[in-house]
């Protein structure tokens, strides 16, 4: 089985070696105890419940499917016809990157709702094929059911390979290789922008203070305009990127119309400042490139070290020259609680960057894509003091690596 590809949920679980595996259509999987089924010919659901508090756990496992040839797709389809219409599932989902297993592309989305005033999670995979697409989804509405939650995604294997074509099996090939052991980001995800960062005052009526708040725009070859950084970064944005505006040089100035229909401009002062029409002076920054930069040091969004439970300094991300990284809790906000879901979990592995976005590839299987700059327009390979990671502001705070400092 192979776990590496389903570590959505950092899945650490042993199976017991008699456990009973199942399969429908083309996906096998193992039920974690307790469960009860509802057996039809297009789905099958697996279902655990405490009467006592209305708490529960499903599975359904949707049989085999006619597919569009796309995952992204096949996935949208399932999201709607088996997520969204039956359970009432609303808002989108929070997509991980696709991935490929024995040739089929699959995809993991997630949300929270609200089911008769309870918070719930929805979770859907998708795989798909030329031909052909099936789904899993899971939806709980209490905490006590994680653990079978993240057994039961760690025995999910497809029980025979894809048909492709010869191209297809070029591009599950090129995905496969995007692991833990290959650290070359996804390339030729459409073209690079020309980033330009603001940095601006914002006074804060609850803290009373004024805070320094940071924003990007891009423009593309194209005269393709956005006026914001997504969180992953630029990578992969020019195609997923819906919403565009226009932007054009006249000279030394930049005109645009942004994607709901406003027109503007910006003034170059100098090759890396410029300055909007709704600005005093210039503020614009123009970013340097961040395509394979290998960074040192310790990077945290706090002004003062968190102590690990030795009392020694817990940072939250160490970075290597050579390509790894060590990751002590990048998303850490509380140390009592650690972090929000199992995804957010510390570990080490291999990163990468390219188009404004960094790809932390762990160890067990995980991959985050965060969006990465410098610090306004300094040059990101010799300037090493900040960073911005996923658009907030990361400082070095450095003193001697302890590889044996790991989070209890």
């Amino acid at each position: 089985m192979n776990r590496l590809l389903f570590s959505l949920m950092l899945l650490v679980c042993t199976m017991l070696c008699n456990a009973q595996k199942n399969s429908f259509g083309i996906v096998s999987y193992t039920l974690p105890a307790g469960y009860e089924v509802i057996k039809n010919d297009n789905v099958l659901t697996y279902y655990k419940e405490d009467k006592s508090d209305d708490t529960y756990c499903n599975f359904f496992i949707y049989n085999l499917l006619p597919g569009k040839g796309e995952v992204k797709q096949d996935f949208d389809i399932a999201w709607s016809s088996q997520m969204q219409k039956p359970f009432k599932v609303t808002g989108t989902a929070n997509m991980q990157p696709a991935a490929v297993l024995k040739g089929w592309q699959f995809l993991i989305g997630t949300t929270n709702y609200t089911d008769n005033g309870v918070a719930t999670l929805a979770m859907l995979i998708t795989f798909s094929s030329k031909d052909n697409m099936q789904s899993i989804c899971m939806l709980s509405n209490s905490d006590r059911y994680k653990t079978d939650i993240e057994s039961f995604i760690a025995s999910v294997d497809v029980v025979k390979e894809a048909v492709t074509t010869n191209a297809e099996t070029s591009t599950a090939k090129a995905h496969s290789n995007n692991t833990i052991n290959q650290p070359k980001p996804f390339a030729g995800k459409g073209p690079t922008p020309e980033v330009w960062m603001k940095s601006r005052f914002e006074y804060d009526m609850m803290r009373r203070m004024s805070l320094t708040k940071y924003e990007w725009i891009a423009i593309y070859p194209d005269g393709k305009f956005n006026a914001y950084m997504p969180t992953e970064g630029y990578a992969n944005f020019y195609t997923n990127n819906k919403d565009w505006g226009k932007a054009s040089w006249d000279g030394s100035r930049l005109n645009v119309t942004d994607a709901s229909n406003n027109v503007y401009y910006f003034d170059r002062k100098t090759a890396t400042q410029m300055q909007s029409k709704f600005d005093s002076r210039p503020n614009y920054y123009k970013s340097k490139p961040v395509d394979g930069l290998r960074i040192e040091g310790a990077y945290t969004q706090y002004a003062e070290l968190i102590p690990s439970p030795q009392n020694e300094p817990q940072y939250l991300i160490w970075f290597f020259k050579d390509g790894t990284f060590d990751d002590r809790g990048i998303h850490v906000t509380n140390l009592k609680t650690p972090y929000a879901s199992p995804d957010d979990a510390p570990g080490k592995g291999k990163y990468s960057m390219e188009n404004y976005s960094i790809f932390l590839r762990y160890g067990d299987g995980r991959m985050k894509q965060l969006g990465f700059a410098g610090f306004l327009d300094k040059d990101p390979a010799t300037v090493t003091d900040a960073y911005f990671i996923g658009r907030n502001l990361y400082y070095r705070k450095d003193k001697g690596y302890n590889s044996n400092l790991n989070r209890k």
